[in-house]
């Protein structure tokens, strides 16, 4: 992101409480087969909120059912089971979710919030074999949230509640292809709900892709979208303007990916705003098959070139940058090691307040896409399923990053650490299926700066809660 402190796009780029991973990425793997891949990921449908305990649909084939078992409304199920396909097939949920977050900034303040909040998702069955509608409200009430402590994206800066018509799109079904027409949840490498606060992410736009039944190995989409809602905000506004401009401008977006033999996905996408900004990113992600009952192997690279575009219209004047990122995991049995590694250009920091960044090398806090930057991370997991209890999962991470240089000046900057904690509770079965429990720590710090500004610890919970209506 770009950092000059004077200019809008800084505030998106240096500040760490805008930073954070994937709400994919962040859940705790079982084994090497289960890191986040962005690229593996990329076009597959979401639930109203990602981040919730629906498990997400295959990347390739028909998609399934999105739950089996009884509603809360299952006598009007069954009766609906002979209606029109457009009633039979709906499907209504009703999440509930609870978040709390206590960071102490590395300048002296505080960002503290306890919200609640719920949403309200309902998705049509297929008219004719054609049009499916699709809608979902959402809402971050604040139980707690200290009137001068905001920064906590789980309500606004000023700790006000978060509302909105999130999700309300038209689905057309052709022979190959489907259209999506109004607000809608994507996921790609750099837009992407980020759904790890109270509410995801969304857009508004028009957007062509393959068919899910079709995808089975060529998936490709493109589309044009032309209104964004942050995490924090009730409001959609341009693309450009979330990257502090004033310009009215919209994101063109277009990719593929290829998975040629079973486990080894190939992909590229490209994001253009006019006379603003270009981001293209590749990646390989490859998971090998079992070696014997149990060890797995995990690879992954990915590349970003991005640069400013025709008027360039960015305050910071014409750049480009790039970066590289690569990742190995192994596991056996239950255990789970990884290594990752990313070296960023030193034209500019990278620009993404679309969602996370797809470098391996986000951690909680930190996004390490600083210009000049080198980055490792080093992490462990365990799936305690088989010797404590179902979906109990736990997973320690450490990066490191150095070499940052402010891109304006040259100037060298102080290096960045952080550590993170994560104890996941997702059972699969039983009673608490439908529950899904989060709470992080992680601590940042800045080596070689001011002695009260070197650290920022933060401690995060979230629990998120679904009740099947229809």
């Amino acid at each position: 992101m770009l950092r000059a402190a004077v200019l809008a796009v800084a505030v998106l780029a240096a500040d760490p409480v805008r930073a954070d991973q994937d709400d994919d990425a962040e859940r705790v793997p079982s084994n090497a087969a289960d890191i986040y891949s962005p690229i593996a990921r990329t076009f597959t449908r979401q639930p109203a909120l990602p981040g919730g305990p629906l498990k997400a649909a295959p990347q390739v084939g028909p998609v399934p059912p999105e739950r089996e078992g009884p509603v809360l409304l299952d006598g009007l199920k069954r009766r609906l089971q002979y209606a029109d396909p457009f009633f039979r097939d709906a499907v209504v949920n009703l999440y509930g979710r609870t978040q709390y977050l206590d960071r102490h900034n590395f300048d002296t303040t505080t960002s503290q919030a306890w919200a609640i909040g719920s949403a309200l998702a309902v998705r049509s069955g297929y008219y004719d074999g054609w049009l499916q509608l699709e809608a979902a409200v959402a809402t971050s009430q604040p139980l707690f949230a200290p009137e001068a402590e905001g920064g906590t994206l789980l309500l606004t800066d000023q700790q006000a509640e978060v509302s909105s018509v999130a999700v309300a799109n038209a689905r057309l079904r052709l022979p190959e292809h489907e259209v999506v027409l109004g607000r809608q949840l994507i996921k790609t490498p750099y837009v992407n709900p980020q759904d790890n606060r109270m509410i995801p992410n969304t857009v508004e736009g028009a957007v062509l892709e393959r068919r899910r039944d079709k995808a089975e190995t060529l998936d490709y989409g493109v589309g044009y979208l032309w209104g964004f809602k942050a995490r924090d905000s009730s409001y959609f506004v341009p693309f450009s303007q979330e990257l502090g401009l004033s310009e009215d401008r919209g994101l063109l977006v277009a990719g593929f990916k290829v998975m040629p033999i079973k486990g080894l996905t190939l992909g590229a996408i490209d994001y253009r705003i006019a006379d603003t900004l270009n981001t293209a990113y590749a990646e390989l992600d490859w998971v090998l098959q079992p070696v014997g009952d149990e060890l797995r192997f995990h690879l992954a690279v990915n590349y970003t070139d991005q640069r400013t575009i025709g008027d360039r219209l960015i305050v910071t004047g014409p750049f480009t940058t790039d970066q590289v990122s690569a990742l190995l995991a192994a596991s056996y049995a239950d255990a789970t090691l990884l290594a990752a590694v990313s070296a960023n250009g030193r034209g500019a920091d990278l620009v993404g307040p679309f969602g996370s960044f797809p470098a391996y090398t986000v951690l909680d806090q930190l996004n390490f896409n600083d210009a000049g930057e080198t980055t490792v991370v080093f992490g462990a997991a365990y799936d305690f399923s088989r010797l404590v209890t179902d979906g109990l999962k736990f997973q320690a991470r450490y990066g490191m990053g150095w070499g940052v240089v402010d891109f304006l000046t040259d100037a060298g900057e102080p290096d960045q650490n952080e550590l993170n904690l994560e104890l996941e509770y997702h059972p699969t079965s039983g009673p608490f299926k439908d529950l899904y429990f989060q709470i992080f720590y992680s601590g940042v710090r800045f080596p070689g700066a001011p002695a009260l500004e070197e650290s920022q610890p933060q401690l995060r919970s979230v629990l998120t809660y679904l009740v099947p209506v229809l």
